[in-house]
């Protein structure tokens, strides 16, 4: 089953990146993303984590929602989307890590505000440079359709080395495989994606994207030092004309 893709007149910008794929019809945006539900089931050592994904069509890209159910309690995040999926607005709460974050595009620059362990998180950063894509598992399917071999972006990190700054991620295509999803073969994009330069000895994870619509499939890689290997799969999908 298929989602129903959001159809819309794409603008100049848009319009020169979908021309980079042959064969796919010009009213696809190069930025469209599946309107309906998204199931994963993440698997790390003895700990099994669900993450719901809610996808409905704004007025300018998208609104998604995600819900992370895990043993110690469940994440909440909110991602705003522009048309070329790039991050606009985003809310993250894990009330177990007393963690509650907003950040959004504002006059140039991405404001991040909330709370930690109860100290106020007031911070900027630059706009400028590599887009801002907080929900990279997603935003990376134009990306891997495009034929491309590398890219960059930036996303903001909520633990480890990284956490409570915006550090750049670079993207390299692997390949095209097949892989085995739900008693399926599947014909995906592997991408890997790395933290930049030096620090790309540090974490890497990979990634895999449905060829035919570039919707992600499998992530595969540590979610934090020293920790086991985390794979996290499609496990449903569900468009929103099928409720």
């Amino acid at each position: 089953m298929r989602f129903k893709r959001k159809r819309r007149l794409p603008a100049p910008a848009v319009l020169a990146i979908l021309l980079l794929s042959a064969g796919i019809p010009s009213l696809l945006a190069a930025g469209s993303l599946p309107v309906g539900t998204l199931t994963y089931r993440e698997t790390e050592g003895g700990a099994v984590t669900t993450h719901v994904i809610r996808i409905q069509e704004a007025e300018d890209g998208f609104l998604v929602e995600l819900s992370s159910e895990r043993p110690a309690g469940a994440v909440r995040q909110t991602f705003r989307v522009a048309a070329d999926l790039s991050t606009r607005a985003w809310t993250f709460s894990d009330p177990a890590r007393s963690m509650e974050l907003s950040a959004s595009v504002l006059d140039g620059r991405i404001v991040l505000s909330g709370s930690f362990k109860g100290k106020k998180v007031d911070k900027r950063f630059d706009a400028g440079g590599p887009p801002w894509n907080q929900l990279f598992q997603m935003g990376l399917g134009p990306f891997a359709r495009s034929g491309n071999e590398g890219a960059s972006f930036r996303s903001i990190g909520t633990q480890g080395p990284g956490e409570l700054k915006i550090g750049k991620m670079s993207v390299t295509r692997r390949g095209e495989e097949e892989i085995e999803l739900n008693g399926q073969k599947v014909t995906s994009v592997h991408l890997r994606i790395s933290l930049s330069g030096l620090l790309a000895i540090f974490w890497h994870g990979d990634y895999w994207y449905r060829q035919s619509d570039g919707l992600f499939l499998r992530y595969r890689g540590k979610n934090r030092k020293g920790g086991p290997i985390a794979v996290s799969e499609l496990a449903a999908e569900e468009p929103a004309d099928a409720r």
